[in-house]
């Protein structure tokens, strides 16, 4: 820490610090006692606390500060307006020094608890339930006993207050939302939950299966100097939808030499491939249905006879089923799709008297229908060339490198540095420890690449 901050320009840590009132604690010394805690696996201002009276790395680090826990917390709160600039001098000086080859980057997400409880979580009638309880307790008008929910300080009550108000807002976007959804992917109401401890925090299920406010990290790591070419943590329980701007982010840091990404599934539709192409990055990602999909297929060999076995007549514009019937044009609807866009859908249908005499009919028909249907989605020609594409033996190779790069980025945040739960409420400060965290393996990276450039022979295995 000491070898590699002292390589950075404060320009931008300083400028935080400008004008802020009294003379601060020197912030790129606190820097350096930050993230060597990150790469203890201490992300708490209080750890940071103790550490700096207790251990002697730190009180050499700090050169004998012992801030308070006050102290502690500020800073990090302010390091959220200079990392991401710290993080990408660092990227410019591998770039400069030789060390990273920016032409591919490789993309994954993973789930990080929120700094909140999962067992406070409330849906609208208990919101607004204990919004009234608690206006009356602090206008005084409470008579009953006090519920153990409501903070014993005023300044508590008051912070309680203004997150009921912002969970009260979120909730109503979740419920409108779960409104235009259709009928049979509705749900109630009043199952629909928010968290009062971080009500930004959408709800999902983490790695371990817990159903919890989290917030999803996405990092994009270079396969063969592992470095940390650009991060995000954004409130969000899936990965769609982030492909493009992570594409945007990372030639921002890379100077616009990135040409390739490699990602799984979930980053392979039809709007992501399009956005790739628009940017003129090759995307290397399958197209298949994801295991869960497949082991129900194996499970149960005779369903239905799949779109594969269904063949696109591109000059025709119609499908043609494995008997060589013709699947014509009927009509299409708009499909809602991440980042609010929209396709079209197309659908095809057979001829009932064809379907009615086929010998597949036990097969491709569903119980109590007349005649077999295709669905196409505007731009599936771009799934169709992905999907072939992947299946070629030169992707397949080039893609190997996908699970030996970005799983090691996130084993190492999050089972050597203990990246399992953010220490901080609100989406501001877990990019701060998101960043913070990235800037920490970036430079015991970095340093251990220069390391072995300056002791070739003594790499280590």
């Amino acid at each position: 820490m000491e070898r590699q901050i002292n390589k950075l320009d404060r320009a931008d840590v300083d400028r935080v610090y400008r004008g802020s009132g009294s003379k601060p604690y020197d912030p790129m010394v606190m820097l350096k006692m930050v993230l060597y805690q990150y790469l203890k696996g201490h992300q708490s201002p209080a750890t940071w606390h103790e550490e700096a009276i207790l251990n002697k790395a730190m009180q050499w680090l700090g050169r004998g500060y012992v801030p308070s826990r006050r102290a502690w917390y500020d800073f990090r709160d302010r390091a959220g307006q200079f990392i991401e600039q710290l993080h990408r001098q660092g990227i410019g000086r591998a770039l400069d020094e030789g060390h990273l080859d920016p032409s591919v980057g490789v993309q994954d997400g993973t789930a990080v608890a929120a700094c909140a409880s999962r067992h406070r979580m409330v849906n609208r009638p208990t919101l607004e339930k204990r919004t009234e309880q608690l206006d009356a307790i602090i206008r005084g008008e409470f008579d009953d006993e006090v519920p153990k929910w409501v903070p014993p300080t005023d300044s508590g009550k008051q912070d309680l207050a203004e997150r009921m108000k912002q969970a009260s807002e979120i909730l109503g976007e979740r419920i409108e939302k779960n409104g235009t959804k259709p009928s049979d992917k509705r749900k109630d109401p009043d199952k629909i939950q928010v968290s009062l401890s971080d009500p930004p925090a959408p709800l999902g299920r983490d790695k371990l299966k817990v159903f919890r406010p989290l917030y999803t990290v996405q990092y994009v790591v270079a396969p063969m100097s592992h470095l940390i070419l650009s991060y995000c943590c954004e409130p969000t329980a899936t990965d769609a939808g982030t492909l493009a701007p992570m594409i945007d982010k990372t030639q921002q840091a890379v100077r616009g030499g990135l040409k390739t990404m490699m990602a799984d599934a979930a980053y392979c539709s039809i709007v992501d491939l399009q956005d790739c192409q628009q940017r003129n990055i090759e995307l290397l990602a399958p197209v298949q249905a994801n295991s869960f999909t497949e082991s129900k297929k194996q499970a149960n060999p005779s369903q239905q006879i799949s779109r594969d076995e269904f063949e696109w007549d591109e000059a025709q514009q119609c499908y043609r089923c494995p008997q060589g019937h013709r699947l014509d044009y009927r009509d299409r609807t708009r499909k809602q799709r991440h980042s609010g866009r929209q396709l079209w859908e197309s659908r095809y249908r057979c001829d009932p008297v064809h379907c009615g005499a086929c010998p597949l009919a036990d097969k491709c028909l569903r119980p109590g229908s007349a005649c077999r249907t295709m669905k196409r989605l505007e731009g599936q020609e771009l799934l169709d060339s992905q999907r072939e594409k992947m299946a070629t033996e030169e992707a397949q190779s080039r893609y190997h490198l996908r699970g030996q790069t970005v799983e090691l980025a996130y084993a190492d945040s999050k089972g050597n540095r203990r990246l399992t739960r953010f220490h901080g409420r609100g989406p501001t400060r877990a990019r701060t420890e998101t960043g913070l965290m990235v800037v920490a393996q970036n430079l015991r990276r970095l340093d251990r690449l220069e390391q072995d450039l300056l002791n070739p022979d003594n790499k280590a295995t």
